[in-house]
């Protein structure tokens, strides 16, 4: 089986003004130990301005390099905190979006990462706020412009029907703005989209390769078990665990169609009671395992419907926590 060149990583630690040394030291030993080439800096609990005592806030440019020069031979990359909206109509609202996405893209910058991961907000609106947040996206790409800034956007297919947006929206939006979007695969399937046959990804792969410029990015996704409810994404699980996101079925047909060296992945797995850093390595190395394996498996085996998928709780689905 010919090799391939699989970036594989996860959720490596939080980037904030409380990152240590040692934490990045940690993550990029055990992260080179075991083979994943690629992590997932998280600012998704940082806050602007002093008034915030005692949480987490970005990091400074000159911080942020220091960190990249740390894990210099890994593809990395920033998710943005969920406070982030660009389908918003607040003025408020949309001026803390503009600025949060302007600092994690300029830390991305500092770091050597790729792209900066967000949710792009609410999807009340229709056609009005796909519009809305492609000419956002073209602003901010406007403004990396200006600011000699290599790191994109990359607006994330959310899981929560109520959310902007499905597959295909962000891949046509993020096409059009000049950016990249985040393929998350369990969000996709948590909100009905056809992940589950071998011709609903051939579809997603065929649209990726028509809007998005592959010559210059690859691709970040990002898989999870998920347990899913009539609006979509409850939480994140396990890759086994949830309601039966096809991993394996996704991961063969990238091999088939040799697109696992057009993508980065990163694996969000979450476990309650052991959602540690090394459940997370062990997550990623588990999709890295099939991957080196050169197994082809093709076959999607649904699980048992569990009770809580028909009896989730609202708030459940509304806890931005829950989001990934």
């Amino acid at each position: 089986m010919p090799e391939t060149d699989a970036m594989i990583g996860m959720a490596a630690f939080q980037l904030s003004t409380f990152t240590s040394d040692n934490v990045v030291e940690i993550a990029a030993t055990t992260l080179r130990k075991h083979g994943l080439k690629a992590a997932e800096l998280l600012c998704i609990a940082n806050v602007l301005g002093s008034r915030h005592r005692g949480a987490p806030k970005y990091p400074s440019r000159e911080r942020a390099a220091k960190i990249g020069k740390q894990m210099e031979d890994f593809q990395l990359s920033i998710h943005g905190p969920y406070t982030i909206s660009l389908t918003t109509k607040d003025p408020k609202t949309l001026r803390n979006s503009r600025t949060h996405l302007t600092l994690c893209l300029r830390l991305a910058d500092a770091l050597g990462a790729s792209h900066v991961t967000f949710h792009a907000g609410s999807r009340r609106g229709g056609s009005v706020v796909r519009e809305r947040v492609q000419q956002r996206l073209k602003e901010v790409m406007a403004k990396c412009e200006g600011e000699n800034i290599t790191a994109v956007p990359a607006p994330e297919v959310a899981g929560k029907i109520a959310s902007f947006g499905d597959f295909e929206e962000v891949c046509t939006v993020a096409g059009n703005a000049g950016c990249l979007f985040c393929w998350d695969v369990a969000h996709d399937f948590a909100r009905g989209g056809d992940v589950i046959s071998e011709t609903g990804l051939l579809r997603r792969l065929e649209l990726i390769e028509q809007h998005i410029d592959l010559s210059r990015w690859r691709l970040p996704v990002h898989i999870s078990g998920i347990l899913a409810g009539r609006r979509g994404e409850i939480h994140h699980t396990p890759l086994d665990e949830g309601s039966g996101v096809p991993w394996r079925l996704f991961l063969s047909v990238l091999r088939e169609q040799r697109f696992l060296d057009k993508v980065v992945i990163i694996c969000e797995s979450k476990a309650t009671k052991r959602d540690g850093f090394d459940f997370r390595v062990e997550q990623a190395l588990k999709l890295k395992s099939f991957v080196d394996s050169g197994q082809i498996d093709k076959e999607y085996r649904p699980p048992r419907p569990q009770l809580t998928q028909f009896l989730s709780k609202a708030d459940s689905e509304s806890d931005p926590t829950t989001q990934g």
